[in-house]
């Protein structure tokens, strides 16, 4: 919902219904911003909007500090006037307005910031006025604050204009205008603590897919950044298949678990310096559904996920796969592009059982796989995404360990792979 064509309430009109249809609207469009700079930017408009004034300034809050995140001004971006405040800090104290108002909750609603009372316990900093030939003379400073009254911000709005449209002679705040910003920001409080937590979950969850694959690769020693790379390139390669941003979120954290049933394979088997025997690659094979068998019947997307990558990433595009000799689109995708992200850093990588291969030799390797181990479909991707491959690759070097042996080509796509 856009707030630009919400009709600008307007000081002379007794009641109030414009402010209130502007707060409805504000209300529904901030429910549906997924991104906290965008959150912010749409509050900083709307408070604009609503306290009819020249110029707004807004603060994120942390423990100990107020960063600032952004600034507009109507009176300067029309001179063409752009002051930077980037990396500015203020100490959350009492010697600043902003610090005063995150310190104290309370709102501040000053006439002119350069005849403060005596007895006030902070000062204006004028430094930003000379620099850019402006008068700051009005200032509202309202905190925004969560359900739970969390400071998480402070939003500074300057020079109060009689009239319409941002023009008319700077008069003081208004006190029933303070009422509906303090509505505002504690709407757009409510709604950046809910992003706070959606992330801290998110953190969260990519620790613990971490912490398991960490538990995994104890047992199973030769993997390196192996985890960090595939899982990119694999994102990259769903990505460009067609699937939307949170799908390929969930993919992320999935493709890590692919191997998670690694930690089963006897180290007799799984450390094997030498080409496996027939006996020995069917006890291999099994790490496919002891990882299924681990992570399916899981509520969360991702571990649901998992358990598919991790039964099929094995499967090929001609059935010859393990461990349901699956064909073709029978496949699920996420299988298919975990096998083809899989196989390009296992064979890009020194193990025990192998050196690295040279790169072109890879390459040449997808390409006389496409139709028959890999969905041809995702082999094109793969190279003509091969730029962002390779810097994925270049990002996250290899930490390899020494190769005890070099078995024949075959048996290293079959390890590796």
């Amino acid at each position: 919902m856009s707030l630009k064509k919400q009709k600008q309430p307007n000081q002379d009109v007794e009641d109030s219904i414009d402010y209130l249809n502007l707060l409805v609207a504000s209300g529904l469009a901030l429910g549906e911003v997924a991104d906290a700079d965008e959150l912010l930017s749409m509050m900083a408009e709307t408070a604009m909007i609503m306290g009819n004034c020249e110029g707004c300034t807004v603060y994120e809050a942390d423990e100990e500090s107020l960063r600032f995140k952004l600034t507009r001004n109507r009176v300067l971006e029309s001179r063409g006037v752009k002051g930077s405040l980037k990396n500015y800090t203020l100490p959350i104290d009492l010697k600043t307005a902003a610090g005063f108002v995150a310190t104290s909750k309370k709102p501040l609603n000053i006439s002119d910031v350069y005849n403060l009372p005596a007895e006030s316990p902070f000062s204006f900093n004028p430094s930003f006025d000379v620099m850019t030939n402006y008068r700051s003379r009005s200032m509202l400073v309202i905190p925004m604050s969560d359900s739970r009254g969390n400071v998480l911000g402070v939003l500074q709005l300057i020079n109060h204009l009689t009239g319409e449209n941002f023009s008319g002679e700077v008069t003081p705040f208004p006190h029933r205008v303070e009422a509906y910003l303090k509505a505002l920001s504690s709407q757009c409080g409510v709604v950046l603590r809910n992003m706070r937590m959606a992330e801290e979950i998110k953190k969260s969850r990519i620790e613990t897919v971490k912490k398991f694959v960490k538990a995994s690769e104890y047992h199973d020693t030769d993997t390196g950044g192996h985890i960090e790379r595939m899982s990119r390139y694999s994102v990259l390669l769903y990505r460009q298949l067609g699937f939307d941003d949170s799908s390929s979120e969930v993919m992320r954290l999935a493709s890590m678990l692919h191997d998670v049933g690694k930690i089963s394979t006897p180290d007799a088997v799984l450390k094997k310096p030498g080409r496996l025997t027939p006996e020995e690659f069917e006890i291999m094979k099994l790490h496919t559904v002891k990882g299924y068998e681990v992570l399916r019947g899981a509520d969360s997307p991702f571990l649901q996920m998992g358990a598919t990558i991790a039964h099929t990433h094995h499967e090929k595009w001609d059935g010859s796969g393990y461990p349901l000799g699956l064909k073709g689109h029978a496949i699920p995708a996420e299988g298919r592009v975990v096998a083809i992200a899989d196989v390009f850093d296992a064979l890009c990588s020194r193990r025990v059982y192998k050196e690295s291969w040279p790169i072109d030799k890879v390459f040449d390797e997808l390409k006389n796989c496409r139709g028959s181990h890999f969905d041809p479909e995702i082999v094109d991707i793969f190279f003509e995404n091969l730029d962002e491959v390779l810097e994925i690759k270049a990002q996250f070097p290899a930490d390899d360990p020494p190769a005890s042996a070099a078995p024949d080509a075959q048996s290293e796509i079959k390890k590796a792979s």
